[in-house]
């Protein structure tokens, strides 16, 4: 019995001393996948646009993501130019990372790719800018036409196009 207690008990310690020594790896909560989708932290901008006279032409939209490019056609953060319907329209930009973002938009109704003005400067075609914001003898800042696009939410602006 003492041979047995003997050899019984060093068993035991390698056995109990082994399930110690073992490492499980920790646990790790995984969110579901759908969730993993960098796209679910995308935002989206949706434009209510109003005020063509007609629908001639095409109309012009670039998005600025920082004041200092703001109203700089050649640092556009984003540019769409869409077919024009009478009176109202409506679209959408997709994958928008959050953050502060500024638009122009412009109704080139003679397709010249650029908005036209008179003798004074003054635009001939019609304009408008986000937040429906206006400068005062040209155009508005970036600050009055700021607007916060928030991750995974659609941020809407209605907006009518202005004329002189």
């Amino acid at each position: 019995m003492k041979v047995l207690n003997v050899l019984f008990l060093p068993l035991c310690l390698l056995v109990f001393s082994c399930e110690k020594d073992k490492v499980s790896p920790p646990a790790v909560n995984l969110p579901p996948d759908n969730t993993n989708n960098v796209l679910d932290t995308l935002g989206k901008i949706q434009v209510n646009l109003s005020g063509m006279h007609n629908a001639n032409g095409k109309i012009n939209f670039a998005l600025y993501n920082s004041s200092s490019n703001f109203n700089d056609p050649a640092h556009v953060y984003r540019s769409l130019i869409l077919t024009p319907t009478v009176s109202t329209m409506s679209f959408t930009l997709d994958s928008i990372p959050a953050g502060t973002y500024a638009f122009g938009v412009f109704h080139d109704e003679n397709d010249n790719q650029q908005i036209d003005q008179n003798w004074l400067g003054i635009p001939t075609e019609g304009f408008a800018f986000s937040n429906n914001a206006m400068g005062s003898f040209g155009p508005p800042s970036y600050d009055q036409a700021k607007f916060i696009v928030l991750k995974s939410q659609t941020h809407v602006q209605t907006i009518a196009l202005h004329f002189y």
